[in-house]
């Protein structure tokens, strides 16, 4: 574990972004190696099968719209996004891909703007959450029509980017525009558990 918010969870894995990948090149080597021991410690969790693992496939954190200032799920990187399938795909257990959006950045939001930096200044807050899940994209279903695996790669990642905004923009009308249940779609259906 490199992260320190992360160790205390220990079945966290941390994959280094391809953003930061070469800001110290002397760690370029050791950010390799922890990268391919994540995918291998992945693929091992994915071959026992039972387990729920989340992926952030967009290489970083989602910022605000400058325009607007309402927050938005960053763009997927469709390489990070067909690696887990592929991952998926190949570990003998059945396995499944779910489009997930969880709505929690006042809780600790990163900065406006993308730092180069690491380290950037997190404030923690207090603030309602929310979790989403929508029904499984079949990667077949969506890539029918696509002439070439390119095509197929980026297609997949679109239908599960598009997914998770939807159910994204629902969240942030329950939570932050306060319409609770009522934002609730014939798509995305919530509930509270408590009152």
């Amino acid at each position: 574990m490199t992260s320190g918010i992360s160790t205390a969870f220990r079945n966290l894995i941390c994959v280094y972004s391809k953003k930061h990948m070469n800001d110290d090149p002397e760690l370029v080597d050791m950010k390799r190696k922890a990268n391919t021991r994540s995918l291998k410690e992945m693929a091992t969790m994915l071959r026992s099968g039972g387990q729920l693992i989340w992926i952030a496939p967009s290489g970083g954190r989602d910022r605000p719209n400058p325009s607007t200032g309402e927050w938005f799920p960053a763009p997927f990187d469709a390489s990070s996004v067909d690696n887990m399938r592929r991952l998926v795909e190949h570990s003998g257990a059945p396995g499944h891909i779910y489009p997930m959006s969880l709505l929690c950045y006042d809780i600790m939001p990163p900065p406006p703007q993308v730092e180069k930096e690491i380290g950037e200044k997190r404030l923690v807050g207090f603030h309602g959450t929310g979790l989403s899940i929508a029904p499984e994209i079949n990667f077949s279903d969506v890539t029918a029509d696509c002439e070439s695996p390119n095509e197929a790669k980026e297609a997949y990642s679109q239908a599960l980017y598009k997914s998770v905004n939807e159910q994204y923009e629902i969240l942030n009308s329950a939570i932050k525009h306060r319409r609770g249940v009522e934002a609730s779609t014939s798509r995305v259906s919530l509930s509270q558990p408590w009152n």
